[in-house]
């Protein structure tokens, strides 16, 4: 009951009803959402539906986001109400994704929520992309046009057209694509609303998601069989010896087999079917098991390829290059987890025209890669102002010369919340990658949903590490439902196998802090390079 609570709570955050629903308008459905989720959790632990388990990336998520808070508030404490909401909401979602879906029907819940949020998405962006251009109104202060959009109705074909003779004078006018649900493009680029209202991060919510579509899509595995007990001395205990052959007779030779023989003494007569058994029906010599069972894979994989394929025309219509590498990326993973050295050459034809159509190129490009660089400086700059403590959580638009945010959540984290808090960044991802590959690759007893899924969200966070390379990902809801659903993965399978035990030791969490040390360096000698 509690997974599909918060697969609710899921969906609202994600599509956001209540911003093209009027009715909804004003309800709390977020908060109520989040209130019933913990009922039902309890009521789940309580009814035994749940056994909770604290996942290693819970304690180190939790400290980084209350260490974000607290830097807001050294740094910046008017606006510490704002952004306190916005962590302790992030927070919630994180936790409940954590406890509630932490079983195997919560995990396949989870699954098809995110899959469907990214389906829904996808399908919004492509119809907008086949709409005609109209005359859309912006709000005075959105000169980039990233919030709602209003059409007037006029057609246009560039900005200047929308600007004579327009309804309100001196208007912020905008010629884009309406699309459905209240959304329009920006500049030619589909995008979404709320926070998927950036391209890039529309593309990159939807690459995450294709790992989870395929494992819906794969046939659930078998379970293992059961392991022989072990020895006192802790090996394995022999194999008792079985004899297929028939027993001897009393003079030495075998005994003859059991015949049954008609009445008339006709000769033997085979063994009678046991009762209630059913005789096999006779196939034609071309219709074999194995030819129907690659024709069912082939009809069940067709939804799968469909999705895919419309994320792939959704990304190129998009224009992300950050979108364009992690849809590469998921599928390159994929296909060599599928085909080994066939998946690699699958990607390399795949990849070559995903380049090519997608992403932007030429002077917007190059203004835009600037643009990163800029920022990056600027990062590094606040880092040293600050003396490595940090401007506080969403703060780095107002430090920064150009009013943008990082473009890089690495350096975001560093730069809002000081090195201390891009180590704790780290370790989520870290203990969060850790989960799903020990429990892939690990010698544990676990469910046939865990088996499927660990690989999944393995790959899902490969991807998300990829894209957060690029975008301002260090607080954002959907990077902690995927963070979350690798916690409930962790819960789920030690539920079904108590020797599952993930930890992130001292050596390993040194490790990790050394490695974005490395990249800090690494970025800037690169950008002193770059002059």
């Amino acid at each position: 009951m509690a997974a599909w609570v918060v697969c609710a709570l899921c969906a609202l955050v994600i599509i956001k009803p209540q911003e093209f629903i009027p009715a909804l308008s004003g309800i709390p459905l977020v908060h109520a959402a989040f209130g019933l989720t913990l009922v039902c959790v309890a009521l789940d632990v309580v009814w035994r539906r749940l056994k909770p388990a604290l996942a290693p990336q819970v304690v180190y998520a939790l400290a980084f986001l209350a260490w974000a808070a607290l830097t807001t508030a050294l740094k910046r404490p008017a606006v510490l109400e704002e952004r306190g909401l916005q962590l302790a909401t992030v927070a919630g979602v994180f936790l409940a994704v954590s406890f509630a879906a932490a079983s195997p029907r919560g995990l396949r819940a989870l699954a098809i929520t995110l899959v469907g949020c990214a389906v829904l998405t996808t399908a919004v962006a492509i119809v907008q992309a086949f709409r005609p251009y109209g005359c859309m109104l912006a709000a005075p202060d959105d000169w980039e046009g990233k919030g709602e959009l209003e059409p007037d109705g006029r057609p246009c074909e560039t900005n200047l057209d929308c600007r004579r003779d327009p309804p309100v004078p001196d208007g912020n006018y905008r010629c884009e694509r309406p699309g459905p649900l209240g959304t329009s493009t920006i500049d030619g680029r589909v995008r979404y609303r709320g926070s998927l209202a950036d391209p890039n991060e529309l593309s990159l919510m939807a690459g995450m998601s294709i790992p989870l579509a395929i494992a819906l899509a794969e046939r659930r595995a078998a379970p293992r069989p059961p392991r022989p007990p072990r020895a006192p001395g802790g090996g394995r205990p022999p194999r008792p010896w079985r004899s297929t052959s028939p027993p001897r007779a009393p003079g030495g030779g075998r005994s003859p087999a059991p015949t049954s023989a008609p009445p008339g003494g006709a000769g033997p007569r085979a063994p009678a079917p046991p009762c209630g058994a059913r005789l096999a029906p006779a196939l034609p010599l071309l219709l074999t098991d194995r030819l129907l069972s690659r024709a069912a894979a082939a009809l069940r994989a067709l939804p799968v390829t469909a999705v895919i394929a419309a994320i792939g025309a959704m990304v190129v219509m998009s224009r992300s290059r950050s979108g364009v590498i992690v849809y590469l990326a998921v599928l390159g993973l994929t296909f060599i987890r599928w085909s080994g050295t066939l998946g690699v050459i699958a990607a390399c034809f795949l990849g070559p025209p995903m380049l090519l159509l997608g992403g932007r190129s030429g002077d917007e490009a190059s203004e835009s890669s600037e643009e990163r660089v800029e920022l990056l400086r600027e990062a590094f700059e606040m880092i040293r102002r600050t003396r490595g403590i940090g401007v506080g959580a969403g703060q780095f638009g107002d430090e920064s010369s150009l009013g943008l945010t990082a473009h890089n959540s690495y350096l975001l984290a560093a730069s809002e919340t000081g090195l201390l808090g891009m180590c704790l960044f780290a370790l989520v991802l870290y203990a969060s990658i850790k989960v799903p590959l020990s429990i892939w690759l690990g010698d544990v007893e676990v469910g046939p949903a865990a088996r499927r899924f660990a690989p999944a969200i393995f790959v899902s966070l490969c991807g998300a590490l990829i894209g957060i390379f690029f975008l301002s990902w260090a607080y954002k809801d959907v990077l902690y439902m995927t963070l979350g659903a690798s916690a409930a993965l962790y819960g789920a399978a030690r539920a079904e196998d108590g020797r599952v035990a993930v930890r992130v030791s001292v050596r390993e969490a040194a490790l990790v802090c050394g490695g974005m040390f490395a990249v800090l360096v690494l970025l800037n000698v690169l950008l002193r390079f770059l002059g």
